[in-house]
């Protein structure tokens, strides 16, 4: 997992430099075309700004490795998502499920580890509903609904919550629910990754 995140990490880094680097070739070979046909000016300025690029991309790449922002999310990626959880009703069986999901598989973790606002479960048979509260590498679960504020929402009977949950629903049959309004989703990327944490 730690070597994932900061091989993850630093490719990302690499490709950031090595985007500049092809703006700055095409601009070298565009000023070398420009000088065999005569276009000396153009060709020579071309050419500066092709290699000045060129070298602002390696050293920003090295630059963004060898960052603060860069160590401290590479830290925080080889940090265990905590979760909290109300020892009681539907909070507790949805806590249980997310701990138990996370300590199987730790790099799910970095699904929602960035991931900050409140997702509300509902179980319509079951006349029970559940907060999951995500807060940047916290997911703290609580019955009810939030008091105040925006949150999205997954509501549906509790055959049709436990699909959902262990993967069992595919995009297709996920599609046929919410067109027959038997699951109601309320923020959809919330909803996605919050399936993906848990299957």
């Amino acid at each position: 997992m730690k070597w994932g995140s900061a091989f993850r990490l630093a490719v990302k880094a690499f490709l950031f430099g090595l985007l500049w680097v092809v703006i700055g070739a095409l601009l070298v070979t565009g000023g070398v075309f420009m000088f065999l046909t005569g276009f000396r000016i153009l060709a020579f300025l071309a050419g500066f700004a092709g290699l000045f690029i060129m070298f602002f991309g390696f050293f920003a790449a090295v630059f963004k490795v060898g960052s603060d922002a860069f160590l401290e999310k590479y830290e925080a990626s080889l940090q265990p998502v905590e979760v909290t959880y109300e020892n009681q009703g539907f909070a507790m069986i949805l806590g249980q499920l997310i701990d138990q999901a996370l300590t199987k598989n730790p790099s799910k973790g970095n699904l929602v580890r960035d991931l900050e606002g409140n997702l509300v479960v509902e179980v319509t048979d079951m006349n029970a509903a559940a907060t999951v509260e995500f807060n940047k590498g916290r997911i703290t679960v609580y019955n009810g609904m939030p008091a105040k504020g925006k949150f999205s929402i997954i509501s549906s009977d509790f055959e049709t919550i436990n699909s959902l949950a262990t993967g069992k629903a595919g995009m297709l049959k996920t599609l046929k629910l919410l067109a027959t309004g038997k699951l109601k989703i309320k923020g959809l990327r919330m909803a996605r990754k919050f399936q993906s944490l848990l299957a």
